[in-house]
């Protein structure tokens, strides 16, 4: 029998607490052969061996598996690699699904491995950093429990398309303190996401496409699109070397992560929206359809407001 264990920062839960990430993790206490490990965690550094001694949870996983490095035949033969390697790949995701439902700097640093006693680390993992704003969050069990169910979801999601990409990005802006770095990557994300393929007209488009996709009245179509406008050029000065400390950041920030976490938090609760995003014929049909799908239900978007019309 292995296991792999993925302590956890910065979380907090009721000891005995133990939610499903199915079919990967389980979210429960931090096992104590871990903390009473003399072995291979002598070789972390003090501070990484600390935090994880200090920890209260992990997520962790029980499977069958003779060797570290026994293969995953999940996955296709061509590309095939570990069971260590997909379940520290699923950590990440269960992660961002934690992210995803209720920003808060729960992350890690350490993947354990083991098979009877610890026998490989990954301890190369970035944290995922959230924003100053959301430090104070405290997440609680149902948050928890419905992060597992959309994990549930992320898991599935095949390689090799927009919804596949634009996660990747979001992990990668997660994991930088860079704000200038975050910020490009966030809206790589939400353009791999709601871009549009042709390329014109780009910063209308995809602050059409966001406010279209996420609005259910006129009025809140109308803040999204011009957050997203506003959000898109401050993108525009960063890419193109213009950005020099401009303080709207923060709040533009604030404002792109929100809208990336409605963006996705709605796509992975509506199972056949999903289908669509991941064909990659499907899903840029999808979206030049939504101005004339919602102009019945959002025609003020439309009309009311000039700069909002297209053309």
């Amino acid at each position: 029998m292995a296991f792999t264990v993925v302590p956890l920062r910065h979380l907090r839960l009721p000891l005995g607490t133990k939610i499903p990430f199915a079919p990967d993790f389980f979210l429960e206490d931090l096992p104590l052969w871990v903390k009473e490990d003399k072995g291979t965690l002598t070789d972390l550094s003090l501070n990484e061996r600390e935090a994880i001694l200090d920890g209260r949870h992990a997520f962790v996983s029980q499977y069958d598996a003779a060797s570290i490095g026994q293969p995953d035949f999940e996955w296709p033969k061509e590309s095939r690699r570990s069971i260590q390697k997909s379940k520290s790949e699923n950590a990440i995701l269960a992660n961002l699904a934690i992210w995803l439902q209720h920003p808060s700097p729960v992350s890690f640093t350490t993947v354990l491995h083991a098979i009877q006693v610890i026998q490989s680390v990954e301890s190369q993992q970035l944290p995922l950093l959230c924003l100053a704003s959301d430090l104070p969050s405290h997440l609680n069990e149902n948050d928890i429990s419905k992060a597992g169910e959309l994990y549930a979801v992320i898991r599935r999601i095949q390689r090799t398309n927009s919804a596949w990409t634009a996660m990747r990005a979001l992990w990668a802006a997660l994991t930088t303190n860079q704000i200038d770095i975050r910020y490009s990557l966030l809206w790589i994300s939400l353009e791999a996401l709601l871009g549009d393929e042709d390329g014109g007209e780009i910063i209308h488009k995809i602050a059409e496409r966001i406010a279209l996709f996420l609005a259910s009245t006129p009025t809140e179509a109308r803040q999204l699109f011009h957050k997203a406008k506003n959000s898109y050029s401050m993108r525009s000065k960063i890419v193109h070397g213009r950005y020099y400390d401009d303080p709207k950041i923060n709040q533009l920030m604030a404002d792109t992560e929100a809208i990336i976490r409605d963006a996705f938090r709605h796509l992975l609760h509506n199972p056949e929206l999903l289908k669509t995003f991941t064909s990659k014929k499907s899903r840029n049909e999808y979206l030049g359809d939504l101005i004339f799908s919602r102009i019945k239900h959002l025609g003020p978007l439309l009309t009311d407001d000039p700069s909002l019309r297209s053309g």
